[in-house]
């Protein structure tokens, strides 16, 4: 009976460090999508701004797009000139195994977790059309990008991704006037933590949409527009402390904003920032209650042998 009774204890404890050992199924995820369509700017008469409408008119798209998995990168990048005819389109950039089976310029969220989509870093740009009429083609830009990070492995993982469009451009006006900045907005960023995380678990999502000009002659801002709903109210995040699921997703709006009054045979630059940004991270620990199923059996099957032995 006493070589059982240390048989049993023996057995307890390789069952339960077997199951303190195990980790918690984790998972993370964070996603951020912006679509700017039909972004022009407009003379106080409503009409689109045209190349005729500048003495001086140069400058560039840029986009980038960066995904990233415990340190390994993919990168993406393009910069044209805006009245070159061609709009930045980097291609989707992905770290990961497997990637998603996401086709190029797929700007769909994807269902919402859980579960989660993989174990991955992705990123995606497209950019189409022109915020002036350029030639025979209308005043009406379209700016997509995409950002998201997933980790769904019992491992150490981190994943965050990156992507934006820029553009930057001088410009001296033939004749003084306002500019109307008019576009719609669909904006979407989602964050998500498995119940049972570890204090290091962390999922967020954000957006940044923002137009600026300074005059070049003073150095001075004289516009700013930075819609709140492009940027503070998109930023959404999830812990181990405040697990499940938050979705920012308040559909498309219509966005407007006037200048004051530009002046003529000024030179101006204009700038336009529009970014997305996605992180999760997790780092698996063996679960409390394990330790504790551990400590429980250890102690049972001691105080059972010390019974036998009296």
């Amino acid at each position: 009976m006493k070589n059982l009774c240390k048989h049993l204890l023996a057995s307890a404890a390789v069952v339960t460090a077997g199951l303190a050992c195990t980790p918690a199924q984790a998972s993370t995820f964070a996603s951020a999508i912006l679509d700017i369509n039909n972004f022009r700017l407009l003379h106080s008469s409503g009409v689109a701004y045209s190349t005729a409408d500048f003495t001086v008119l140069t400058g560039t798209n840029d986009a980038h797009a960066t995904a990233a998995l415990n340190n390994v990168f993919s990168n993406g990048a393009s910069s044209l000139g805006i009245l070159s005819g061609m709009t930045p389109n980097v291609a989707h950039q992905c770290v990961g195994a497997p990637c998603p089976a996401l086709p190029e310029n797929n700007f769909l969220p994807f269902a919402s977790p859980p579960p989660v989509p993989g174990n991955f870093g992705y990123a995606d740009q497209d950019l189409t059309g022109a915020s002036i009429t350029i030639g025979a083609a209308p005043a009406g830009a379209h700016a997509r990008t995409r950002a998201d990070a997933s980790t769904a492995l019992n491992s150490v993982a981190s994943g965050n991704s990156d992507v934006g469009t820029s553009t930057t451009f001088s410009f001296t006006l033939g004749a003084a006037d306002t500019m109307t900045i008019s576009f719609d907005g669909t904006p979407y960023t989602q964050a998500f933590v498995s119940g049972g995380s570890t204090p290091t678990a962390n999922a967020n999502a954000r957006l940044s949409w923002a137009i600026n000009i300074v005059n070049l002659a003073t150095g001075v801002s004289v516009f700013d527009y930075a819609p709140d709903e492009l940027n503070g109210l998109s930023a959404v995040s999830r812990t181990d402390g405040l697990t499940g699921l938050t979705t920012y997703a308040p559909g498309t709006a219509a966005f407007l904003a006037i200048t004051p009054m530009l002046a003529a045979g000024t030179t101006y630059q204009i700038t336009i920032q529009h970014n997305t940004l996605a992180n999760a991270l997790q780092q698996e620990l063996p679960e409390p209650d394990s330790l504790a199923v551990l400590a429980a059996g250890m102690l049972a099957m001691s105080l059972a042998l010390r019974r036998r032995k009296s």
